[in-house]
């Protein structure tokens, strides 16, 4: 695998100028897959509708999936971008992939082409929870790259499938009663492996090399790969300007998103979280910046932390217990 640091000094495919917001993960996400997709192999990548997409490529906003002005002559530094409807980005890479392959056959490329798929996570496990599981089971070589920020981030902050116990989004106000979203996240890594995927992960920017050692893994993957990328969203998870990739280390640290990683035939990596609640950091820390959890999360007035408020005691009892559950459910993963 290549080293970080000839990897940084890669062009990426995608450049300034997009509309997301400053500071937003998954265009830091979208630098770094940029730079590792530079790798000698022409790449096309499928973008459905989700924040990532129409912030990046959709008119009148700036478009920044390029190489310049012109398209390159070099082979390897020339690829494809196609948009298309909502759920279908494993479905379009996978009609891509099978083009590809038959090209190649007949001679037909100068070169190989590596094939990538980028939706959010409403596209992925909701909507588009079907094709992603069908693309999966029919072991396609493609790689699937999901943002996960646990919400609907395009359309209005809605509740989605991977939405946090206690968040609060459009369609979950929190009230006396109802203190936000009362569902547990969906178990997507578990599904993905359960489905058949040669390579499955969730990684982080905010872990690079790690970020960088999985993503050239899942691209040298000979069936198909899905990473999930947790991105906190400053507009819908409502948090300082700043201080996205402190929150994404957190998420991984205190459970809510763990960095995993398993390929088929071998051990997999439960990394950069402890198994043991009592070592980890508490999750108000990763609660309390976001105001998406303002009716769970108060400043102690004697310490200055956060602490839970008063009342609210018992959805950090099942907030806890749904994280390490799911901690020890990816644990039996790895085997």
């Amino acid at each position: 695998m290549a080293k970080l640091v000839d990897i940084v000094q890669r062009e990426s495919c995608f450049q300034p100028g997009s509309a997301l917001c400053p500071g937003c993960m998954e265009g830091m996400a979208f630098q770094n897959i940029g730079k590792l997709t530079d790798n000698g192999r022409k790449t096309i990548f499928t973008l459905g509708t989700f924040c990532g997409e129409v912030s990046t490529l959709q008119y009148p906003t700036p478009v920044a999936w390029g190489r310049g002005e012109r398209t390159p002559d070099d082979w390897t530094k020339s690829f494809g971008v196609i948009h298309h409807v909502f759920e279908s980005a494993p479905t379009v890479a996978e009609g891509i992939r099978d083009m590809a392959d038959l090209l190649a056959t007949t001679g037909a490329l100068p070169g190989p082409v590596q094939v990538c798929a980028l939706s959010g996570d409403g596209g992925a496990l909701a909507i588009g929870l079907r094709p992603l599981l069908h693309t999966i089971a029919r072991r396609t070589r493609i790689v699937i790259f999901v943002m996960v920020n646990e919400i609907y981030a395009n359309t209005g902050f809605q509740y989605s499938p991977t939405t946090s116990i206690g968040a609060e989004t459009s369609t979950t106000p929190a009230t006396e009663t109802v203190p936000g979203n009362f569902m547990p996240p969906i178990d997507y890594i578990g599904l993905a492996v359960t489905a058949g995927a040669g390579l499955v992960a969730q990684v982080s920017p905010a872990f690079p090399k790690y970020f960088c050692r999985v993503v050239e893994a899942a691209l040298a993957c000979s069936t198909t790969a899905v990473l999930f990328i947790p991105s906190p969203c400053i507009t819908g998870w409502k948090y300082e300007d700043g201080t996205t990739i402190t929150l994404a280390r957190l998420g991984c640290e205190t459970g809510f998103f763990p960095c995993f990683l398993k390929e088929e035939g071998r051990p997999g990596q439960l990394k950069f979280v402890e198994l043991d609640p009592g070592k980890r950091p508490a999750i108000e820390e990763f609660m309390g910046p976001q105001r998406r959890f303002h009716h769970l999360v108060r400043k102690s007035p004697e310490t200055g932390s956060f602490e839970a408020r008063p009342g609210r005691e018992q959805i950090f009892s099942q907030i806890r217990a749904s994280i390490q559950q799911r901690l020890e459910s990816l644990t039996r993963l790895t085997v």
